[in-house]
């Protein structure tokens, strides 16, 4: 099925929170889905909202945070609405945030901690995997994920 009619644009936590706490927290409490970091002033979150409701269906969060000492942005929280899932809608929102970090130039290196499942995602989009496997309590098994932009 095609992408529903879409934009990705900047936004607040509260307007991302919802969606990042039904997806990625399920049964957990909200609090689980508020990440450290989520206030920092450099935090950038993201939302795709569609066209024809403003419905927030996808979302992700851009942390300047190192990686291996190296200045980089870790990608966290992203998530899509469970009815729009391999629509697109991610997709457009890992775009909408490697364009936002290429525009702000230096540091062009980001990382994420990805599910397992999610790794086909991210290596289809570039991404290459840079860990062994590690469990993350509460969540689940994951790798560290890691994209270099030019």
């Amino acid at each position: 099925m095609p992408t529903p009619p879409l934009s990705v644009r900047p936004a607040t936590l509260a307007d991302i929170l919802p969606l990042r706490h039904t997806i990625l927290r399920p049964g957990l409490p909200l609090a689980t889905a508020h990440f450290d970091g989520d206030d920092d002033p450099t935090t950038v979150h993201l939302a795709a909202v569609l066209d024809a409701d403003d419905a927030v269906v996808g979302c992700a969060t851009l942390m300047a945070r190192p990686y291996r000492d190296n200045r980089a942005w870790q990608l966290r929280g992203m998530a899509t609405r469970a009815d729009l899932a391999r629509r697109g809608v991610g997709r457009a929102v890992l775009a909408a945030a490697e364009e936002l970090v290429r525009e702000r130039g230096d540091p062009l290196l980001l990382w994420c901690n990805a599910r397992l499942a999610a790794v086909p995602f991210y290596a289809s989009g570039g991404w290459r995997v840079a860990s062994d496997e590690f469990h993350i309590p509460g969540v689940g098994p994951h790798h560290v994920m890691v994209r270099e932009l030019t």
